[in-house]
């Protein structure tokens, strides 16, 4: 995620103290104040990259506004509000400093680059020469960050120019290294309009510190400290909310939901690596409603059936009855004849059936898990629960599922590996033919599609599964094909490079609709002519009607679009996004519309036809890309709600082709809400549902609320891999104005059933500020869940 700086306050001005204190040793002494005069810089730190600063030590609290000039025309504008070690201690906060980003496209023309303090003519430093030979000056930029999400967790990153990579991050208390680890994995940082990605990590401190006092961590990346240690940690051995019930009754009643706040603002985890410990402090516990009857347990193939039917999971409440259905052309296949043979006679009494792969290993508490939420829930067809893979080592890898994701089950089968389903419907499957693991998973939903509320998910790990046989891909992608010619679906389906989990790409016919394209430049109108460039090929494709959403065009590029047959919708400059982007929907005349940034590029030129081909399903409600940043990283793939903060982006620390976890972004798959930047959606349904709210969410949150709002109305979020735009170099989203933190409170009070625990996320996962990065202590909410989301709270306007 970016971690762009921002304006400071009091407050603020603290922290960067902090900062620089930390960084430079114990106590540095204040450098003397200059007496007169305006310090300032400009330099060429990077092929692209000029920095400086302006600071007057007789206004020391005072942000400079910065005037670029390239060849003498002006050409874009930057707050001085950047911290910039040399001037810290100089009589103010030392977060004078700016940045521009040059367009290397655009750089074999220029000759000359100067700045100016804005509305002046006051330069800013020397002109410099941009075609003089020679090497950069040094940047500015800090040599990195550490914080403290919550819990015994750090995370930061370290420049990459500074340390040789991967720099070894370690943590000290009173002196003594108490944990060390790499920085290598990937953080998108922002300096300035500049953003490059830059080692990241995360590091776990020992449970020892887990005892609810105060704990100061020195933390140092290859000897030198990094800006934000030492960081003070707090951490309870259990929730604070239980650790508050362990005292007293009458102080602790009135103290649970200040520890309630607390656990779910500062969230504690650990590395998946501590999967052993973590399944020790937390097991399965035993449902406490019985199953009314004997359970049926099917196992598929012969080779460790025994074994599987021998385990210690098998302490079923009502008893079981098992046999071993020998495998038909591959590990998923069984004879349909054998199923009913055996639902027909030993287990004619059984409810329930419970499929499972020959060589699985049954936890205590799995199955009755999984049988107590299908006898919880009448209409309930399937339960499945989550699972861990054996890997290569023979230690168990948690595989944890989110809610029903019908794009998932149908491009990875997830949740297909092992199942309990109800007597009926198996005995229907079978009768009809149905002779795959994969295919009987999709089996309830042939006749409603996803509409149907077949499927409950029971989180908690009760099996460990060996690795699936890359033969499972084509049983997979036969399961795919028979299940949507069942539902009468035209689709393509074709298997994905190996990975972890088999998966196949599903491409359906895409709808024939009138479609418009919502170009939003923001406030930059620059912007629009370099899209509307590089969107040529899908307007001629697609006979698109373009809408530019922007404020303050000038007559020239009015003229402009009018000849290209684009359209403008022009608000006035104090309009939120939200409003502007709504009455550009408004004027659009389409079927469908295309929120579209103008920051963004496409990698390749069928990625409409993707987007649209996924909103082919009636109950898909929106379609979102995968977005990633010029460097690689991905910044956009789905959100994630969080009980504790605004949503954020899910594998923003990841790079282009890195599988995520699960194999999650190799495969289209629901999320709970997407990102403004690309969004896919009916215009009937942006209309009746209120678009982007511009009263509650003007300028952040908009579309998060709109794909909730959709999903209450029972319509489906998808985000795909296959449609990739690239964000353009140097062409970054500035901050929009208003408040992050409003906007994310009153998204937890509109939505609070949902963002307390997010249906396509797990509750076994960390719930801090980078999803998917380990497993949360202790575990969320275990209850059975389904992809469902209630209608939205009201909330008088302003409160």
């Amino acid at each position: 995620m970016s971690d762009t700086p921002s304006s400071r306050s009091s407050i603020g001005s603290l922290i960067a103290s902090r900062r620089q204190r930390r960084q430079d040793g114990p106590t540095p002494q204040a450098r003397p104040r200059p007496e007169t005069g305006r310090l300032v810089r400009f330099a060429r730190t990077g092929a692209t990259v000029l920095e400086g600063h302006v600071f007057d030590p007789a206004e020391p609290d005072r942000r400079f506004v910065v005037e670029l000039l390239l060849d003498g025309l002006p050409l874009a504008l930057a707050r001085a509000e950047l911290f910039v070690p040399d001037l810290f201690g100089l009589g103010g906060d030392g977060c004078h400093g700016f940045a521009f980003s040059l367009d290397p496209e655009a750089l074999p023309a220029l000759s000359q680059a100067s700045a100016r303090v804005a509305n002046t003519l006051e330069p800013v430093g020397e002109a410099l020469d941009l075609q003089a030979p020679g090497g950069f000056a040094a940047s500015a930029a800090p040599l990195g960050a550490v914080e403290w999400p919550g819990g015994l967790r750090l995370a930061g990153w370290a420049r990459r120019d500074a340390f040789a990579f991967p720099p070894l991050i370690e943590a000290f208390a009173d002196g003594a290294r108490i944990a060390g680890a790499r920085a290598d994995r990937w953080r998108s940082i922002a300096f300035g309009a500049r953003e490059t990605p830059e080692p990241g990590f995360e590091l776990t401190l020992p449970r020892e510190l887990a005892d609810g006092r105060p704990h100061r961590i020195d933390i140092l990346c290859e000897g030198r400290a990094l800006p934000g240690s030492p960081v003070t940690v707090i951490a309870f051995a259990d929730p604070l909310r239980e650790h508050l019930f362990g005292r007293a009754e009458t102080e602790a009643e009135s103290e649970a939901l200040r520890g309630a706040l607390f656990d779910a603002s500062f969230p504690d985890a650990v590395p998946f690596a501590a999967f052993a410990e973590w399944d020790r402090r937390f097991p399965l516990a035993a449902p406490e409603r019985k199953p009314a009857g004997p359970a049926a347990l099917a196992v598929i193939g012969e080779a460790g059936a025994e074994e599987t039917l021998s385990g210690p999971g098998l302490d079923v409440a009502g008893g079981w009855i098992g046999a071993v259905l020998p495998a038909g052309s591959g590990p998923t296949r069984f004879v349909p004849a054998d199923l009913l043979r055996f639902l027909g006679t030993e287990a004619e009494q059984c409810p329930f059936l419970v499929l499972i792969p020959a060589g699985a290993r049954l936890r205590p508490a799995g199955l009755d898990r999984l049988l107590a939420a299908l006898e919880a829930a009448p209409t309930a067809v399937i339960a499945y629960g989550d699972l861990a893979f054996a890997g290569e080592d023979g230690e168990p890898h948690l595989l944890a599922l989110p809610a029903f994701d019908y794009e998932r089950a149908l491009e990875q089968g997830l949740g297909a590996s092992l199942f309990a389903i109800r007597r009926a419907a198996a005995l229907e499957a079978a009768r009809q033919g149905i002779d795959e693991l994969h295919r009987l998973f999709l089996f309830p939903l042939d006749r409603t599609g996803p509409r149907g509320r077949a499927h409950l998910h029971m989180p908690g790990c009760g099996f460990v599964l060996p690795a699936p046989a890359p033969v499972v891909a084509e049983a997979l992608a036969a399961a795919a094909r028979d299940h949507l010619a069942a539902r009468g679906l035209a689709a393509e389906v074709t298997a994905r490079p190996d990975a972890m989990l088999p998966a196949v790409r599903v491409r359906r016919a895409a709808p024939a609709a009138s479609l418009g394209l919502i170009l939003d430049p923001g406030s930059d109108a620059g912007l629009v002519p370099p899209a509307l460039e590089a969107l040529e090929v899908t307007r001629k494709r697609h006979g698109l009607a373009v809408f530019v959403a922007a404020t303050g065009l000038d007559a020239a590029l009015r003229d402009r679009l009018r000849l290209d047959g684009v359209e403008t919708v022009e608000s006035d400059a104090s309009a939120s996004p939200a409003r502007r982007l709504g009455r550009a929907v408004e004027a659009a005349g389409s079927e469908l519309v295309c929120l579209f940034d103008a920051r963004l590029r496409p990698d390749d030129p069928d990625w409409l036809e993707e987007l649209l081909s996924r909103l082919a399903e009636g109950d898909c409600g929106a379609v979102a890309p995968r977005i990633v940043a010029a460097s690689g990283l991905v910044t956009e793939a789905g959100r994630v709600l969080r009980p504790a903060g605004a949503p954020v982006p899910a594998f923003a620390d990841r790079r282009q082709g890195d599988p995520g976890y699960g194999d999650a972004l190799l495969v289209a798959r629901q999320t709970a809400a997407a990102g403004p930047a690309c969004l896919l959606t009916r215009r009937a349904d942006f209309l009746a549902l209120g678009g982007f709210d511009p009263v509650l969410f003007p300028d952040h949150l908009g579309a998060e609320d709109y794909c909730l709002k959709l999903q209450a109305l029972g319509r489906r979020v998808v985000v795909t891999p296959d449609a990739v735009l690239r964000r353009a170099p140097g062409a970054d989203p500035a901050p929009r104005p208003g408040s992050l933190a409003r906007e994310a409170r009153l998204l937890a009070a509109r939505w609070a059933g949902v963002v307390a625990g997010d249906p396509f996320y797990s509750p076994l996962l960390d719930r801090g500020p980078a999803p998917f990065a380990g497993l949360a202590w202790p575990p969320g909410d275990l209850a059975p869940r389904r992809p469902d989301v209630p209608q939205a709270r009201f909330l008088p306007p302003g409160w």
